[in-house]
């Protein structure tokens, strides 16, 4: 099924905000599902290194689910619930990819495969970890990294065993909300925090060191930190606060990129890299989800049904979107950019 765009309509909003719109990304749905009542779905969307998606769910006391994501099977269910504040799933060399939950009682490994849980290390279990980010460090070895509330620390663990990559990263003079992992173009991998003053640090991953200057963004109370690679070479980083207020930064140079844009209150992003360009997916809680092109902040159509934005880049071009429909569906679509 292919989702038209009400052109007209969203023109007008667009108008009245001064955005500008241009032909949106097409859309087709792969397949939409049902969980049991009381599951609430949030997805988590993420590739293995083997090429293989993993589609997950999540909510605050319940358990974690994976998900066939063109057949909407359950592949399994988590033995425990926990209060799980953030999903990321890396994958070590040789390995099964790892799932990596944040908890209110630091992070548990599942195995990305079976959904159970895998011993090691303890990981920051006496601390509170609101955000995880996952990524590869030059020498191939998969790493998590954890935005801490107490002490307001930054964490990163070997992903196959759960050991520490060093102490705690500290810097930060308030709790930290959210973190993401960087892979600049020449292999540098990097770590990126931000507290809730909405100040962001930056970390080579394999060593610790801070990397640059801190960037001192406008938000109140931030929540989100995401990173996207564009099709210059750049890193972006955009960050969204409680208020609704996304500032955007160059993740090398710590230089802002465009303006700020105000998309309202609890509001959800994601992003993903198209063809096109980089894609941010902007949503409130209620929805729908609105598709911005991360630099020009050009309007890409219509706004897409749902909530809870999920997105993954593919190798073709196209962006795989998984979104919460009400408290118990979820749909999967695919997005093409069309040619210009």
């Amino acid at each position: 099924m292919v989702v038209l765009a009400d052109q007209h309509r969203w023109r007008a909003v667009e108008l009245q905000r001064g955005g500008v719109m241009r032909q949106g990304m097409r859309s087709a749905r792969v397949t939409t599902f049902t969980s049991e009542p009381g599951h609430i779905l949030w997805p988590t969307l993420a590739r293995a290194r083997s090429g293989q998606v993993v589609l997950l769910s999540s909510c605050e006391g319940q358990k974690i689910r994976r998900w066939d994501m063109l057949t909407g099977r359950m592949l399994w269910c988590s033995a425990d619930a926990w209060s799980a504040n953030a999903l990321a799933v890396a994958s070590p060399p040789g390995g099964n990819p790892v799932v990596a939950v944040a908890t209110e009682d630091g992070v548990v490994r599942l195995d990305a495969l079976t959904g159970a849980e895998l011993d090691g290390h303890e990981m920051a279990a006496d601390d509170t970890i609101w955000d995880v980010a996952t990524g590869l460090l030059p020498d191939g070895r998969a790493f998590i990294a954890g935005a801490g509330h107490c002490g307001f620390r930054v964490y990163r663990w070997d992903a196959a065993t759960g050991e520490p990559l060093g102490p705690p990263l500290v810097g930060h003079t308030t709790c930290v909300k959210a973190v993401t992992a960087i892979t600049l173009p020449d292999g540098t991998a990097l770590i990126a925090s931000e507290d809730e003053a909405g100040r962001i640090l930056r970390w080579n991953a394999a060593s610790g060191q801070p990397y640059g200057n801190p960037i001192h963004g406008p938000g109140d109370y931030n929540m989100q930190l995401v990173s996207l690679a564009l099709n210059d070479g750049r890193v972006m980083l955009a960050s969204l606060d409680m208020n609704g207020t996304l500032s955007r930064w160059d993740a090398v140079t710590g230089e802002p990129i465009g303006p700020l844009m105000r998309p309202g209150p609890e509001t959800r992003l994601a992003c993903a890299t198209a063809a096109g360009g980089g894609v941010l997916f902007i949503a409130p809680y209620g929805g729908p989800i609105r598709l911005w092109d991360a630099v020009s902040d050009e309007v890409l159509g219509a706004p897409l049904p749902g909530t809870g934005p999920a997105a993954l880049s593919c190798s073709d071009g196209s962006v795989s979107l998984a979104t919460r429909a009400g408290d118990t569906e979820m749909t999967v679509r695919r997005l093409v950019d069309p040619p210009r």
